[in-house]
């Protein structure tokens, strides 16, 4: 009974990470444990959702990370959260409506920039919408880890709902214990039917 539940559980949990889970610009970590975890790593990462539905905290992503990087790489832990408002935001950047649309990716960086294999680097991008109409933005949201000039592992992709203004976005990427040593290229972007933008940004593995 217990090894039923647990399966039902694990695949509802797979099901909604791959559906984001992201309200009003928001992830709710109670409900996205898992989410961002593709391939080899999905199963690890809601495993770890399961514990931390139990606990109420992060332990349960932290323990899905250590399994999910068992079978490679791993995104978990995603957050998205307002740093400006719209008018903060407008004023920021000298904006007015006959402008039109900006979508902008002001800022991107992995922290720490140098890490271990085996080790956990926070990719976090700082990005503007701002638009003459003023509405919520449906926004998708991407991660791309390149090493040598291929992709590593799955890209990372969600959606969030957007209000104008200025918004951090940070997703915890795990490395697998024989991660190879070197300098890896991150490309986030983001699209929206307002626009798109894409930078740049890398990490090193010592």
């Amino acid at each position: 009974m217990v090894r039923k539940s647990l399966m039902v559980a694990l695949i509802c949990i797979f099901i909604g990470s791959l559906a984001g889970c992201a309200t009003n610009g928001t992830y709710d970590p109670g409900r996205s444990a898992g989410a961002g975890a593709l391939g080899g790593a999905a199963t690890g990462a809601a495993v770890g959702s399961i514990v931390g539905a139990a606990t109420g905290a992060w332990v349960g992503a932290a323990a899905g990370g250590v399994l999910g990087a068992v079978g490679g790489y791993l995104y978990a832990e995603h957050r998205n959260s307002q740093a400006r408002s719209s008018q903060a935001a407008a004023q920021a950047y000298n904006y007015t409506p006959a402008q039109g649309n900006v979508v902008s990716i002001d800022r991107v960086e992995a922290n720490p920039s140098t890490v271990g294999a085996g080790q956990q680097v926070q990719l976090g991008m700082t990005y503007t919408i701002l638009t003459p109409d003023n509405q919520p933005v449906a926004v998708t949201l991407v991660r791309e880890v390149r090493f040598g000039g291929s992709t590593v592992g799955q890209p990372y992709q969600t959606t969030v709902n957007n209000a104008n203004g200025t918004y951090t976005d940070q997703v915890a990427y795990s490395l697998p214990g024989n991660a190879t040593r070197g300098t890896y290229t991150v490309t986030s972007r983001i699209s929206s039917s307002y626009g798109s933008a894409q930078r740049d940004g890398s990490f090193t593995v010592r």
